[in-house]
């Protein structure tokens, strides 16, 4: 019998999934922007923004032609502050648990900076129940990209038939479609209820207890 398809796991983005970062990133975009001459962008720019890599998300703010200056720029001031405001979202810790007790692989993959995603579950205390955090630069590959799923699948020993992909946004949803994982995504982020269940249907939940209840039916 072939055990690695009766492993279950699921994978998880981070940010406006797992934890409110919000402050720290808005901060950080801000202080960059202004350090190079451009005006400080709202709250709600950046967060319409956000989702892709730090280098995407810089070109929706200010163009390609300055973006990797800025991208560069940006890494160390958002180091200063990172932990500023840093939470986790509603009931994580306790749906992660319970995905756990149910002999779930759990672990992160992400479009956040790798070193900077796993500084901040160490941060928060959750990297002792995820098998790995897996973010930007880690490898060549950033979402949606299914060479980046397959990779974490592999570090998983687990198919995508048996693995459910949990996030807050369209690269989410683009990211499980992709490698044909089954989707569950969250407004807890960047985008609407109404937006995610136009995408996603009854799939689509306002919070995390009852989309881990979901996936363990």
């Amino acid at each position: 019998m072939n055990t690695e398809i009766e492993q279950r796991a699921v994978l998880f983005d981070l940010d406006g999934t797992l934890i409110d970062q919000f402050d720290a990133i808005h901060l950080a975009f801000s202080k960059t922007l202004v350090s190079m001459g451009f005006d400080a962008p709202t709250y709600d720019q950046v967060k319409r923004a956000v989702g892709g890599a730090t280098e995407s998300t810089m070109i929706k703010l200010i163009g390609q032609e300055r973006a990797k200056e800025a991208t560069q720029k940006h890494r160390s001031i958002f180091e200063k502050d990172m932990f500023n405001g840093l939470k986790l979202l509603p009931g994580v810790t306790e749906g992660i648990e319970k995905l756990k007790a149910n002999q779930f692989k759990c672990a992160v993959l992400t479009n956040k900076f790798g070193p900077h995603a796993r500084a901040a579950c160490q941060h928060l205390g959750i990297d002792r129940l995820l098998e790995f955090t897996l973010g930007a630069n880690d490898t060549p590959w950033k979402k949606p990209d299914q060479s980046l799923t397959a990779y974490a699948l592999e570090k998983l020993k687990c198919n995508a038939q048996s693995t459910s992909y949990v996030g807050d946004s369209p690269y989410d949803f683009e990211t499980a479609q992709s490698a044909g994982l089954q989707c569950f995504l969250i407004a807890t982020g960047t985008h609407s209820l109404e937006e995610l269940t136009n995408l996603n249907g009854e799939q689509t939940f306002t919070n995390f207890g009852e989309l881990i209840d979901s996936i363990l039916r």
